[in-house]
């Protein structure tokens, strides 16, 4: 008798872009506290991810944006990977 588990394979096109769009609203809402509020510590780690550049530099919009789509193909095509390599197997 066989054991036939039905599971759901995870686009890989559609992990990389939802993370990577993800990704970029992160970046942009705390690029936008740190334009509005600099002496608040809460947001410049995430932002000094992407970007060395100044916040209110058109460099740094441009990095993040753009490290933000490469980060969230990486991250998201390798998350969907395996998770449909898991799930094949049934764990």
């Amino acid at each position: 008798m066989t054991n036939i588990t039905a599971y759901r394979a995870l686009s890989i096109l559609a992990a990389a872009i939802a993370l990577s769009v993800a990704l970029i609203v992160l970046f942009a809402i705390c690029a936008i506290v740190q334009l509005v509020a600099p002496s608040l510590q809460a947001t410049h780690a995430w932002v000094g991810l992407f970007t060395l550049a100044p916040v209110t530099s058109p460099q740094a919009w441009l990095e993040g944006i753009f490290f933000s789509i490469a980060f969230g193909i990486v991250g998201g095509s390798i998350f969907a990977a395996v998770h449909n390599a898991v799930a094949a197997r049934g764990l």
